[in-house]
């Protein structure tokens, strides 16, 4: 498996860190069992990119897709919550 590196809005580059994302969209409201799921799809995701580097905004927007599938309420606080974060 290639190793996936994220270009984050500070300009450093780290690991992608799958972990990040269940956390996340746990706190938004999925279920331990969803959270694992759609941070194994976003996984998957990221390894199927072409370029070396995905941006934190490319994996927020893959994120914001997935939880749209899952649960729409736990979308809406994942977008409410980015917004916070600007």
């Amino acid at each position: 498996m290639k190793k996936i590196m994220v270009l984050k809005r500070d300009g450093s580059i780290e690991e992608f860190q799958p972990e990040k994302i269940a956390r996340v969209v746990k706190a938004a409201g999925l279920s331990e069992e969803q959270d694992k799921t759609l941070a194994q799809n976003v996984t998957d995701w990221a390894n199927s990119q072409e370029q070396e580097k995905i941006t934190i905004l490319q994996i927020r927007d893959r994120v914001l897709e997935e939880l749209k599938k899952v649960n729409a309420y736990a979308a809406g606080l994942f977008k409410w919550y980015e917004k916070t974060k600007k």
